[in-house]
């Protein structure tokens, strides 16, 4: 039977998009291949990506949805967009064919966009693979690995069921614009997963062309707790800028709770990632991490870098900088007292907790002061204006945490952020 079907985007924007998102999920019956709420209402429309609604007109009850496209970026080819359609049916309604789908959504499309259709409810194929990357055994997953990621993502962050990405993302035909695990011993010890982006051109290309160039959004990263400070994390990451760069892609970003110092030293220090841009309040779950509200730094990991290319050869300092033994740094916060506002330094130390896991789970109300006053100084420090801040590096005095600021010039960006030519 041949369905006539129109597809109508739902709009991002809108006030009611997370009611909308809750709506569609219960329609769907909150079932397993579904991508997580948080994904799809904040990192969805960052990345490009959107959501479609289709409906066959010519059924008796034309306004019924009878499934949902969800488009995540999959490629750029001269002025057009390519996507990876990830169907959801709604069950009792007529199953469309996968040609109809893909032509009701890209009528919906800029002229010249494209999409590939991939159910996700469909079982997925793996091709592992098995990379030494520092002496950890890193690659593509396999089937049985692929099922026990979403089972460690649980027991990591205590996610609800909505909160946690499906299993098939991690295989072949997914899209995803990087799949890693780690190995230890032959047992699953990380993780690693991003997906493709539209991100805008940056720095030194022009902005106001509006031209788009295809990136990396690097999007979850976790190593079994029994299993840290063993470099598995590094090793992921330093596979993911190994094979993004083989891809023609140049740079990766991701986001990161600022107040956390063993991310802040492996981001900053050993991957030589940067970050101008904070967003408070991001994303809208708590869980096991994340009791208070869920601001991060955006990080921009410019792979092409002077600076990226010295850390990810191991050259590059590797431990915090002893802020002390720093005259042109200003120390801007006493732990979540009040701060200054009004330094000019070459460079800025803001204090963070040396635990913050921990001290949320002690004292809510004081990671609630730490987490405002940190909100306050990112605010007002951070950005690529002359003046402003980037955060490149972490520190130490004695018991005491910090992000590192460095002050913005000409000098700083082509060294820090522009290419190696």
């Amino acid at each position: 039977m041949t369905l006539t079907l129109c597809a109508t985007r739902v709009d991002d924007g809108a006030d009611d998009w997370p009611a909308r998102l809750r709506e569609i999920r219960r329609r769907l019956e909150d079932r397993p291949t579904l991508l997580p709420h948080h994904f799809l209402e904040v990192v969805l429309p960052k990345i490009g990506g959107s959501l479609f609604a289709l409906r066959d007109i010519g059924a008796q009850n034309r306004s019924a949805e009878s499934g949902y496209a969800f488009l995540l970026p999959r490629d750029i080819k001269g002025p057009s967009a390519e996507y990876t359609l990830r169907y959801e049916h709604v069950t009792g309604h007529p199953v469309a064919r996968p040609e109809e789908i893909n032509e009701a959504v890209e009528r919906a499309l800029p002229t010249g966009d494209r999409t590939v259709f991939y159910r996700a409810a469909a079982a997925p194929r793996f091709k592992p693979t098995h990379i030494d990357t520092g002496g950890v055994d890193c690659g593509r997953p396999d089937a049985a690995e692929g099922a026990v990621i979403r089972a460690m993502q649980q027991s990591i962050w205590r996610s609800a069921a909505d909160g946690l990405y499906p299993s098939d993302l991690y295989g072949e035909e997914a899209g995803t614009g990087c799949s890693l695990v780690a190995r230890v011993d032959g047992t699953l010890a990380g993780f690693l997963l991003g997906f493709y982006s539209f991100g805008r051109l940056q720095l030194e290309e022009a902005p106001q062309t509006g031209r788009k160039e295809l990136q990396l959004e690097s999007q979850l990263l976790a190593v079994a707790p029994e299993q840290r400070g063993r470099g598995i994390g590094l090793a992921l990451k330093r596979l993911q800028a190994r094979q993004t760069l083989a891809a023609g892609i140049e740079r990766i970003s991701w986001t990161a709770d600022p107040l956390l110092f063993a991310n802040a030293l492996l981001n900053f220090t050993r991957l030589g990632a940067v970050a101008y841009e904070f967003q408070p309040n991001l994303y809208p779950f708590r869980n096991e991490l994340n009791l208070v509200p869920a601001s991060r730094l955006n990080l921009m990991w410019p792979l092409r870098s002077r600076r990226v290319q010295t850390a990810l050869t191991g050259a590059g300092q590797t431990g915090p900088r002893e802020v002390e033994r720093d005259p042109e740094l200003t120390i801007v916060n006493q732990a979540d007292g009040s701060p200054v506002l009004d330094a000019a330094s070459r460079r800025v130390g803001i204090e963070i907790p040396a635990d913050w896991v921990a001290l949320q789970r002690a004292d809510l109300t004081a990671a609630l002061r730490w987490r405002d006053v940190s909100n306050r100084l990112l605010d007002r420090y951070l950005g690529l204006q002359p003046g402003r801040y980037v955060i490149i590096g972490a520190g130490v005095s004695a018991s005491r945490r910090y992000l590192i600021g460095e002050r913005v010039d000409d000098r700083f960006l082509k060294e820090t952020i522009g290419g190696t030519n």
